[in-house]
């Protein structure tokens, strides 16, 4: 008697305790088109990585929620999964691994709530994240910034805690932390990373106040010997027009993956955007300069764009850029497609559907 009681009782009160309300979206982008330049074949090649992703929120309710998503980036003309930038990838391939990373995209689990939010896992870097708000070109095809070319850019990274503070009159911050690997073999893949191994961090503030946006990052990246990058920028919207400026600055100090020569890296960027209806016009200049060694010059791209808005999701668009650089080594290194040539021309279009 006294147990049915019991349990009549705990059931009555569980009408008083509200279900958690749990929202998923799946969204994608499928994107691909042709790509011409100077020394390489046509090929098909994308603006923006094709990739398929589920993002989901569950609410607890007084404004806390539990937060996820998982992505993965692929190559719509033939399967592949994208690259990813990321020293651990360097490091394969130096030491002569040719294998691809198995998750390329985002997986993270986190809450969030009126302070902001906490995210745990696999992160896009700060220092990617700011710096595609001041290209014109979103950090997309072979227009995009000379960002994507310093040496130590990564798209994402792993085993990190990155935090999002909410917007407070304008300003707003983001910080995050990195583990580097923890590598225990005697392989030569273990003796290099216990070599050069460190933890990352970033730290980046913005201000957004009507049509201005200010911004600045620093990165330490992981497992880097300490390597380091920051950058500074701004947009200013005028109507339909997006004026848009960045400089970035990147120390590496790992002299034996890519160019054999620690060094550093600069980039300015100058750009501009300007809608009319479906149509989007598009310009930037790019100044990329290293000092490593062998690899010391600068390189000079103009690029512009043409983009046709099909409707909210779909997109048709085409990049052409030229390339000037010192010589061959420095263009190797700033070229789209990674030859060793000092001047470079290229044309890419193709057709954009997100989901």
């Amino acid at each position: 008697m006294k147990k049915t009681l019991i349990a009549a009782g705990l059931f009555s009160l569980l009408p008083a305790v509200a279900p958690a309300q749990t929202n998923i979206n799946i969204y994608g982008v499928l994107d691909t088109g042709l790509v011409k330049e100077s020394g390489s074949d046509v090929r098909m090649g994308d603006y923006m990585a094709s990739r398929i992703g589920f993002r989901g929120t569950e609410d607890f309710g007084n404004g806390l929620k539990a937060t996820f998503e998982m992505e993965q980036r692929f190559r719509l003309n033939n399967g592949n999964l994208t690259g990813n930038y990321r020293w651990d990838e360097k490091i394969r391939k130096k030491l002569g691994r040719d294998d691809d990373m198995e998750w390329t995209g985002y997986a993270n689990v986190g809450l969030a709530g009126p302070w902001g939010s906490v995210r745990m896992g696999r992160v896009m870097t700060m220092v990617a994240e700011t710096f595609t708000l001041v290209d014109p070109f979103d950090q997309n095809g072979i227009a995009a910034s000379y960002s994507v070319n310093s040496l130590i850019h990564s798209q994402y990274t792993d085993n990190t805690v990155r935090y999002e503070s909410p917007n407070v009159k304008g300003f707003e911050i983001g910080l995050a932390y990195s583990l580097g690997d923890d590598k225990h073999g005697d392989s030569d893949e273990d003796r290099f990373v216990r070599r050069v191994g460190n933890d990352g961090f970033a730290i980046s503030p913005r201000y957004r106040n009507g049509p201005v946006l200010l911004l600045a990052n620093y990165e330490r990246v992981p497992d880097s010997d300490n390597s380091y990058r920051w950058d500074v920028g701004t947009t200013v919207e005028l109507g339909n027009l997006r004026l848009s400026l960045g400089y970035e600055r990147s120390i590496f100090r790992l002299d034996d993956v890519v160019t054999g020569e620690s060094g550093n890296q600069t980039e300015w960027l100058a750009g501009l955007l300007y809608r009319m209806g479906p149509h989007q016009f598009l310009a930037t200049y790019d100044r990329g300069e290293i000092d490593a060694g062998r690899y010391d010059g600068h390189a000079n791209r103009y690029a512009v764009g043409y983009h046709y808005d099909f409707s909210k999701r779909t997109m048709l668009y085409s990049s052409l850029i030229h390339v000037d650089s010192s010589n061959d080594r420095v263009g190797s290194i700033y070229n789209s497609n990674g030859t060793a040539r000092d001047s470079l021309t290229g044309i890419q279009i193709g057709l954009n559907h997100r989901f």
